[in-house]
């Protein structure tokens, strides 16, 4: 039995991560694999000092909520029409606000594997990964595999 931890956020890059799992996942003759589809929220910290920005903060933060709820619909429809029965999935969404934040909570889960799309920009996309993939690549106590 695996356990994979595929870290999504909507991409492109995190679909094709998907796609990638479920493949290997159906394709598999391991009966009771899982997967956990884990989303980080960024929160930002309100400041006393300065009320205009905290303003600003809670509407910031309102808004990464609402899209957080919308991905966890939009995660939860694609693993219901995708997977049958034998697999097992979950998806959960976490508060985080570092990347110590984001370290830990992969440490909660204990996957056996972390699973992340890779992001880039225009021609040094083939180069380096995006700062996330690269951040759990050196940080993960478990191995990372990435996905182009």
């Amino acid at each position: 039995m695996v356990s994979y931890l595929l870290c999504v956020d909507g991409s492109d890059n995190s679909n094709r991560a998907l796609q990638f799992i479920k493949n290997k996942l159906l394709n598999s003759n391991n009966k009771g694999d899982k997967i956990t589809l884990i989303h980080f929220v960024h929160r930002i910290e309100n400041s006393w000092l300065n009320p205009i920005s905290d303003n600003l903060n809670k509407l910031s933060n309102i808004e990464e909520e609402q899209k957080s709820k919308d991905l966890e619909k939009n995660y939860i429809e694609k693993c219901l029409k995708s997977f049958p029965d034998e697999i097992h999935w979950r998806y959960i969404s976490i508060i985080k606000e570092n990347a110590e934040d984001i370290i830990e909570a992969i440490k909660e889960q204990n996957p056996d594997i972390v699973v992340v799309g890779t992001r880039g920009n225009g021609f040094l996309k083939k180069m380096f990964l995006g700062s996330f993939s690269e951040m759990v690549l050196k940080h993960s106590p478990y191995p990372v595999l990435i996905i182009p």
